[in-house]
């Protein structure tokens, strides 16, 4: 979709742009969506408005006229939410790391570019409806898991909290990202709660990597092999456990050793029980900051 651009089939206004005089014919009643031009309005009119034509009637703006156009399209056609991918069509994750519950056609989404350096200023300054807001973060939360830093700057600086948890779930180890990169945080809050998620999420990776065996309570035991294939376990976490950062997949990284344990029935079934219990436990630890206990 052509955001930058408008066209209206049955305009009886016209918005011009004072800085390229590129002139938009508009539906005035469309207007009244910004609560600017609805207060605005409301002050130069003092009585019923007289008939007059379109070409009379021209409102002018300090914007140039693809800033315009962007608003004008929002204030007729607001957007829509981006379009659900079916389930169907989802390439299976067993282990779902870093992807998000609901994926989105990418052609239905509106580019990142234009949210955060468009869209979202528009709306604030020409105090547009919280439901067009609400739209447009569905679209930035879109983005996440791609571009998890800069949605996550950009919904910290614009006191998005709902977008800025969910991308916090999709970061890298932040010691990971340039300086460059982290100085587009917006203040040190927003540095340190992630660096707290990470902290905490490492911590918690590690237990649990540590304390889940592949025979718990001796279920799926194997009388022939027991012993080999404690210790096989055993030597697999405890090798993984100082490797593990706050995106790493501990169940994936666990379920390597299936591949050595299939020359017996017994042990590869458990094996695999073993690291979809890991995979279900891990996915129950926190991964946003707003899921971090108060007192951590």
């Amino acid at each position: 979709m052509a955001w930058t651009s408008f066209n209206c089939l049955r305009p009886d206004f016209l918005v011009r742009s004072i800085s390229d005089g590129t002139t938009f014919p508009v539906q005035r009643g469309a207007l009244n969506n910004s609560e600017v031009f609805r207060d605005m309005f409301t002050v130069c009119e003092t009585g019923p408005p007289a008939p007059r034509k379109v070409d009379d009637q021209v409102l002018e703006l300090h914007e140039p006229g693809n800033i315009l156009a962007a608003l004008i399209r929002i204030l007729h056609d607001p957007p829509i939410p981006p379009i659900p991918i079916p389930t169907d069509d989802i390439q299976d994750d067993r282990f779902r790391v870093k992807v998000p519950k609901v994926q989105y056609i990418p052609e239905t989404v509106i580019p990142l570019p234009l949210l955060v350096s468009l869209f979202f200023n528009l709306v604030d300054k020409y105090e547009l409806p919280d439901s067009v807001s609400d739209i447009l973060c569905v679209h930035l939360t879109a983005h996440a898991h791609v571009h998890p830093l800069r949605v996550y700057s950009f919904a910290c600086m614009h006191a998005l909290d709902k977008v800025a948890a969910s991308a916090s779930q999709y970061l890298d180890p932040i010691a990971s990202y340039s300086l460059q990169d982290v100085r587009t945080l917006p203040n040190i809050d927003s540095y340190h709660r992630v660096v707290q998620l990470q902290d905490l999420r490492v911590k918690k990776l590690r237990e649990l990597v540590l304390a889940e065996g592949i025979f718990p309570r001796g279920y799926g035991e194997c009388p022939a092999h027991k012993e080999q294939t404690m210790d096989l376990w055993d030597r697999q976490r405890k090798a993984l456990a100082p490797k593990i950062q706050t995106n790493t997949d501990v169940a994936g990284e666990m379920d390597r050793l299936t591949e050595t344990l299939q020359h017996c029935k017994a042990c590869y079934k458990a094996c695999i029980a073993a690291v979809d219990l890991l995979a279900y436990k891990g996915f129950r630890l926190p991964k946003r900051i707003d899921q971090l206990p108060d007192n951590y």
